[in-house]
């Protein structure tokens, strides 16, 4: 499954559980927090002490930037986490957009095939019939 799915699953579950949600369990949001000046102004003798105004920056931290993370666990947890069973529509919503266009891709559609009576349609006295007009005996 892609990532761009995932999300897309993802934010469909976050919206049905937005929605159940009872309106007095909204959490707060207060203001950023404000760096203290001392704070603000030690990053500004790094940026003046630096070449050109750039802040080096560590090989570690630019390879864990530049590595692709996996976020497996965070949304298992969050999937999980969700103890209400998701409607019905959400979930043909996510199958229908991990459902490719090819036609490899779609569903077979099952097709019960009718068993007929097994039996003959000719009685005892037709084949008596055929045979005496066949053979002639």
């Amino acid at each position: 499954m892609s990532a761009a799915l995932l999300r897309r699953g993802l934010e469909l579950l976050a919206a049905s559980e937005a929605s159940r949600a009872p309106p007095g369990q909204a959490q707060p949001s207060g203001p950023p927090a404000k760096r203290a000046r001392k704070a603000k102004a030690t990053q500004a003798q790094k940026l003046r002490n630096s070449a050109k105004g750039k802040v080096p920056k560590s090989a570690l931290a630019e390879y864990r930037k530049r590595e692709g993370r996996d976020h497996l666990g965070v949304n298992l947890r969050f999937m999980t986490s969700a103890r209400s069973t998701v409607a019905e529509s959400v979930t043909q919503q996510i199958l229908l957009q991990n459902r490719g266009r090819k036609a490899c891709d779609r569903p077979v559609a099952k097709t019960k095939k009718k068993k007929k009576a097994e039996g003959t349609v000719f009685t005892e006295e037709d084949f008596e019939k055929f045979q005496q007009e066949y053979f002639g005996s």
